[in-house]
């Protein structure tokens, strides 16, 4: 469980570095220019990424999946805002 939680924080970490590869990636792939905006590719990104470590982690936990990944996107935010100093980390 802790192995699924960990890779689910990796992949929620990883969303904002992997994006830009994805729509690359994407851009190639389609024949021609779909129109996605900025926080749909977000979502696909962690979506993807989330499958991959799913896959990885060969049918652990769901839960410790997401709540590793909600970690992963929103751990900044939730850091600074215990620490006082707001929500734009």
């Amino acid at each position: 469980m802790i192995f699924t939680f960990i890779l689910g924080l990796a992949a929620g970490a990883l969303t904002p570095a992997a994006e830009p590869h994805v729509k690359r990636a994407m851009e190639s792939v389609a024949l021609s220019k779909v129109p996605v905006e900025k926080t749909e590719m977000d979502l696909l990104t962690l979506v993807l990424l989330l499958l991959l470590a799913a896959v990885l982690s060969g049918g652990g936990s769901s839960f410790a999946l997401l709540l590793g990944a909600l970690l992963g996107v929103f751990g900044k935010r939730i850091v600074a805002a215990i620490q006082g100093r707001g929500g734009d980390a």
